[in-house]
């Protein structure tokens, strides 16, 4: 059975700028982006610690190592979700975490680190010289290292390829995907990687609509672990949302 997971208050969609370089070698523009969160108490910070904990580092021995985060629309907090949740693992593991931006037309979580350029090396002897880093542990990829020449998704062979490469370099592999009304790319990737999770937008997304979502991952054969209620701002009775 699938668990809901709630953002029980309103997640902000930018991420905080501090004035730290950040350690050497990490990129200093998505240093300053992430500096202030190690040490964030919010409510909505407590909530993503729940959610990584429940997730991610639970002690079940079924914790998935590859999860997709998507939204239903096209304008969607997947992006923050993923973005938060990325660096609140990183920051409770020793293990290498990389954040892949799949959102190929709307590439928004690169956005989020202030980062618009991606290193693209002809001949990189590995995955990772591919990607930026943007902490000690935590790195961010950009569509790039899922997509062909073209800018599309490969073949599922040759995709489920490069997530092996992926996953040999990095311990945890954090996927942000378009929603599923705009593209299919969620579904498909969601058939590859271990699980996800749907992002839900509070007094925005209709409920018919997120549960044609919830069905539409449903009917690829994704292991759904639950959703996320973004930007929740007001009390909404939790029933309403255990019905997904």
């Amino acid at each position: 059975m699938s668990r809901n997971f709630e953002l029980l208050a309103q997640i902000e969609t930018e991420i905080g700028v501090a004035d730290d370089n950040g350690p050497a070698g990490v990129n200093p523009v998505a240093a300053k982006a992430i500096a202030s969160v190690a040490s964030d108490e919010s409510t909505a910070g407590n909530e993503i610690l729940q959610l990584v904990q429940r997730v991610f580092l639970t002690t079940t021995g079924d914790a998935p190592h590859q999860v997709v985060f998507c939204g239903v629309e096209e304008h969607n907090g997947s992006s923050s979700v993923c973005a938060r949740t990325g660096r609140s693992l990183a920051a409770n593991t020793v293990h290498q975490v990389c954040l892949v931006d799949a959102n190929l037309k709307s590439p928004r979580l690169s956005s989020l680190f202030g980062i618009h350029a991606m290193p693209r090396l002809s001949h990189p002897s590995s995955i990772r010289e591919q990607c930026v880093q943007i902490a000690d542990n935590l790195w961010l990829a950009g569509s790039h290292v899922l997509t062909t020449p073209s800018g599309t998704l490969p073949s599922i062979n040759e995709l489920r390829y490069r997530l092996e490469q992926l996953q040999r370099e990095f311990g945890y592999i954090l996927i942000d995907a378009p929603g599923t009304t705009v593209s299919g790319d969620a579904p498909f990737l969601g058939q590859i990687v271990d699980a996800a999770i749907l992002v839900i937008e509070a007094d925005s997304t209709r409920r018919l609509t997120a549960s044609k979502a919830k069905q539409t991952l449903d009917a690829a054969g994704v292991r759904l672990l639950g959703t996320v209620l973004h930007n929740r701002c007001f009390p909404i009775p939790k029933s309403i949302y255990d019905r997904l």
